[in-house]
Formats: structure tokens, sequence, C-alpha cells
């Protein structure tokens, strides 16, 4: 079984009703973005973590790739789950090889989540580094600036050992924040609509939106793939507002024709304004097209 921690966003800096809303969301958007990838993914929700599991023979760059294109997201560890005992993760560290070099230094960086166990997170982490200096000697202790640093997330009945970190794209779920329609006909169009995705916004594009562009923005949003995906992933702020445009990205607001039924007027939303160029470029790096 592979196994991952999700960190998420701001979700967590919302009231325990709109926390749970986003969540939920997140976990939809974020297990459409596996499947489209090929990857069978399982979330459960732990005391503000979000601890994904996926089968053995699943791609884990595939796993990687989703994560990285699911709003909401902060960051995702990769996680080797062991005994809670300094001597498992050790044998871990061991099988994965010590810095050979004399004098290299190490760290141990460990965290306790939830409930607490039989170790608090200092007397771990001093026993374990305890540990690895019993097994490998030439190294030395360095909680400044290690040449090696072991990171360990600490649970009531098992330690997870930290892979390298995988960096989400964070914002808001998409859809929690309703949808909003974009023309998508230029690069501009595609940067801004990126913006208001993270934002928690669903973008819903025009029927002539530029096909390369448009493959482009799929990446981040499943519910772009295919009409079924975006029957299964409709969404919106709260009941009564799913499916509902009040926003436009890309055009004037005299190009778009909204519903009859609206109840607040539709509005024109310019990202972009103000940006200078060294700043659309750093843009360009993150949606990953520079």
């Amino acid at each position: 079984m592979q196994r991952w921690i999700v960190r998420m966003a701001e979700i967590q800096l919302k009231s325990r009703p709109v926390r749970r809303h986003m969540r939920i969301a997140m976990e939809r958007q974020l297990k459409a973005q596996a499947k489209l990838r090929g990857v069978e993914l399982s979330l459960q929700p732990w005391h503000g973590l979000l601890l994904a599991h996926a089968p053995d023979d699943s791609d884990p760059k595939a796993a990687a790739d989703a994560f990285r294109h699911t709003f909401g997201i902060v960051a995702i560890d990769p996680a080797e789950q062991v005994d809670a005992a300094p001597e498992s993760v050790a044998d871990v560290l061991e099988a994965r090889g010590f810095p050979e070099e004399v004098g290299s230094t190490f760290a141990i960086r460990c965290r306790r989540h939830g409930p607490k166990g039989k170790w608090n997170s200092q007397q771990f982490a001093a026993a374990l580094g305890a540990e690895v200096q019993r097994r490998a000697p030439h190294l030395e202790v360095d909680l400044g600036e290690p040449d090696w640093e072991v990171r360990v997330a600490l649970m009531p009945d098992y330690a997870s050992v930290l892979a390298e970190r995988i960096p989400g794209p964070g914002g808001l779920p998409t859809g929690v924040q309703g949808n909003v329609s974009a023309k998508l006909a230029d690069e501009s169009d595609l940067l801004a609509a990126w913006l208001v995705m993270r934002r928690g916004c669903r973008i819903i594009l025009d029927d002539d939106a530029d096909p390369a562009l448009r493959a482009q923005l799929t990446d981040w949003d499943a519910a772009l793939a295919d009409d079924e995906w975006a029957l299964k992933l409709n969404s919106g702020p709260g009941p009564g507002h799913a499916g509902r445009v009040w926003g436009r990205v890309g055009a004037d607001l005299d190009e778009f024709e909204a519903a009859d039924d609206r109840k607040v007027p539709l509005v024109r939303l310019e990202p972009l304004a103000g940006w200078s160029e060294g700043q659309l470029i750093e843009l360009k790096h993150r949606f990953g097209i520079a």
C-alpha cells in the first residue's frame, strides 16, 4: 500500500461546517484527478490531515501529478508506515542508506499528530537520533543546517517516515465558490482563469474556447475532461447555488448571456489587473507554461 499525508491549505482556517463542506469538495476533486491519471485513491480525514492510500501497483508519479494539480492542498508527504519505535524507523533509514561521508551531519525532525501515545516528539527524536548514531557512528548531529534531514510523523499507534515533500498549489478547492465562465482565447485568459480557479471557482468554458488552452486547464479540473465528470463534480458555495454562473473572466460582459432568473448582477473578473511583467513570468512558472 502506498501512502501519503496530505496537508490542506486555508481550508483549516474556516469554521467547522464550512471546513467540512470544502474538505468534501476537495476529496471529490482529488479522487477524480487521480482516477483520470489511472490511480484509485482512498482518503481518510484525520485530525486536520488527509491520509491518502493507493494500491502498491499504482504509478507514484501519476499520483503526485494529481496532488500537484488539486487546489486546496498545500503539501503532500509520501509516507512509509512502520511501528512507533525508533528501531523500526532506523531500519527504514538504514535500508535507504545512511550518508557515507565521515563527518556528515543529520537532524531528526519529528512531529506528533493526534492524541499522545507512548512518545512525545522530542523524546522520539532523541531516541531515534541515538539509534542512528549507534548504527552510523561517523554521523554527527546538526540541528541547524544538516546535510541529511530525517522527517518523521509520529502517530499514536505508528510512525511514518516521510520522503521528499511534494508542493501543492494551495488555494481553495475547485467549485466551492461557484462557477465562473471564461472565453479562453489567449494566454492571458488562461492565467486569469487559473487564478480564479485557485480561489475556489470552477471555470465554465465557452464552446469556442481554444482547444490547446482548454487541454492545459483540464489538468487542473477533472470537470473539464467531459460532460460526465462535469456532472459528477458539480458543486457550489451552498445549497441552491450549484451550477450557477456568477462571474466572467477574459471577455466583456456584453458578450455573455446570463440566465433569466438571476438575483444578482454578473461580475467581470480581472485578476491580472496591475500585474508587472516579472510577476506574470513568475505566475507562468507556477502554472507550468514558462
